[in-house]
């Protein structure tokens, strides 16, 4: 790193000699996250865990994470570029004794709007679609819990050892 001048290194000897940045992934996690915020149902109640605690002042709220991620070679040699296939998924969080379907699917639709809408997250990814949806409701206690489980593939590629730097 000190044998190349500032003005000779490239972007990814810069971020690897200098400013490793978080993983790929979760920059495309916390993106994902900004892009959820403020949608008109859910508004700032947006949480980047899948195990945070959804009291009733988080209620409709939205839980963003990332379970698990495969990976390929799409090219060979001393810069080898890893195709990456990432889990993206977003819970829904309803409370409600009546409608919670209808709330569920309201949200769903925002959520889904707003990546499309930025379906790249900001040149992070290739590209963002859904996969699936499925729902569970939480009978317990005076209101029921809906939590609608989005589940989005979100394709994006990184250069050997360079996982922090889109490519």
């Amino acid at each position: 790193c000190r044998a190349a001048g500032p003005a000779r290194r490239s972007k990814r000897q810069y971020s690897r000699c200098f400013k490793m940045t978080t993983h790929v992934r979760q920059q495309i996690r916390d993106a994902a996250v900004t892009a959820l915020t403020n949608l008109t149902t859910t508004g700032t109640r947006v949480y980047n865990s899948r195990v945070y605690p959804m009291q009733d002042a988080n209620l409709p709220g939205l839980r963003v994470f990332t379970p698990s991620e495969s990976s390929h070679v799409i090219s060979m040699g001393s810069s080898r570029t890893r195709e990456r296939m990432l889990l993206l998924v977003v819970e829904v969080c309803v409370k409600a004794n009546t409608a919670y379907a209808d709330t569920a699917d309201l949200i769903a639709k925002e959520v889904e709007i707003a990546l499309d809408n930025n379906n790249t997250l900001g040149g992070l990814c290739k590209m963002i679609e859904p996969s699936s949806y499925e729902e569970e409701l939480f009978g317990e206690g005076e209101h029921p819990i809906t939590v609608g489980r989005m589940r989005f593939d979100v394709t994006y590629n990184t250069s050997k050892g360079a996982p922090d730097v889109a490519t």
